[in-house]
């Protein structure tokens, strides 16, 4: 990413003239005090996530913790006001959670509950190939190796964010596979549709959702060709079942670059790309994280 210094300098901010609790859907939480705390919504559902808002001091960021993990915040460009996430896993238990913040070097606390609440999602039905369903010895032994490599990815430390403004799109096809539905795959219970499938022709250009680092290219059991990046803060995305790779492992890629195309490798019923977003490691629904993004502008 040519010019890029530090992912701190070019910021993401709202649109600052109108003000957060100006856009529809946010609600301000606590105000008049230090910090002021803005957040897009009281309540998150299972699978998604809230946006916030935290004022305050130059060059003196807010330390945020959220369900016992510290939540990476971007600043403004005068660093005043700090943005972030707070994501809630697909299978969070619901209930009422501390968000702590911290403002530095003051150390001064606030503490406010915020809701977890269930989701239905419904289910989905399957039929696949007995062999990819069933597995035996050998493939079982590969498919927990894959997962293995997998699950390293999503645990802390983060590196520091490199992503920048809103999530977008990697393709443009309509939804065929929701996120979220518990799956029932030849008539057994299965784990629940972590990613959402998006219909796309083979070959079909797949674009990065945001700036960051490829941390896993692969040819994996269920996932086929798989690619995922690393956009820092604890946020990763992942693209499966590729036709092919554009990119390599440790490469810096940018938004809206091509890092593979559409395809149906691994355990898939046709050409789809299915996307997965990881954030401070729950698993979310990624049209959550691009919807709720284009609040931020560059």
């Amino acid at each position: 990413m040519p010019g890029r210094k530090n992912p701190f300098l070019k910021v993401i901010i709202f649109m600052t003239i109108i003000g957060l609790t100006n856009i529809p859907g946010v609600s301000k939480v606590l105000s008049l005090s230090s910090p002021d705390i803005y957040l897009s919504s009281h309540n998150i559902p299972q699978g998604d996530l809230v946006l916030i808002r935290v004022k305050g001091e130059k060059d003196a960021p807010p330390r945020v913790i959220w369900l016992n993990k510290e939540v990476y915040l971007i600043p403004n460009r005068d660093e005043t006001d700090w943005f972030g996430f707070l994501p809630a896993d697909l299978k969070a238990k619901p209930g009422r959670y501390p968000l702590t913040i911290e403002t530095r070097p003051s150390s001064q606390k606030k503490e406010i509950e915020i809701a977890i609440t269930e989701k239905q999602y419904g289910v989905r039905r399957l039929t696949l190939p007995k062999k990819m369903v069933d597995l035996d010895a050998d493939t079982l032994k590969r498919v927990r190796q894959e997962s293995g490599e997998m699950k390293k990815l999503w645990a802390p430390p983060f590196i520091e964010p490199l992503w920048e403004g809103p999530f977008l799109r990697p393709v443009q096809g309509e939804v065929v596979g929701p996120f979220g539905r518990n799956s029932i795959i030849n008539d057994q219970p299965r784990s629940p549709h972590s990613g959402v499938d998006l219909r796309a022709e083979r070959g079909t250009p797949v674009r990065a959702m945001n700036h960051g680092k490829v941390t896993l290219t692969g040819d994996h059991f269920f996932t086929g060709l798989t690619v995922v990046i690393d956009h820092g803060g604890g946020i990763q995305s992942m693209y499966f079942h590729l036709d092919k790779i554009m990119v390599q492992k440790d490469q810096q890629v940018s938004k809206g670059e091509v890092i593979g195309l559409v395809g149906s490798t691994g355990r898939a019923t046709g050409p789809h790309l299915h996307l997965g977003v990881r954030v401070n490691g729950a698993r979310i629904d990624p049209l959550e994280l691009t919807a709720i993004s284009e609040h931020l502008v560059e």
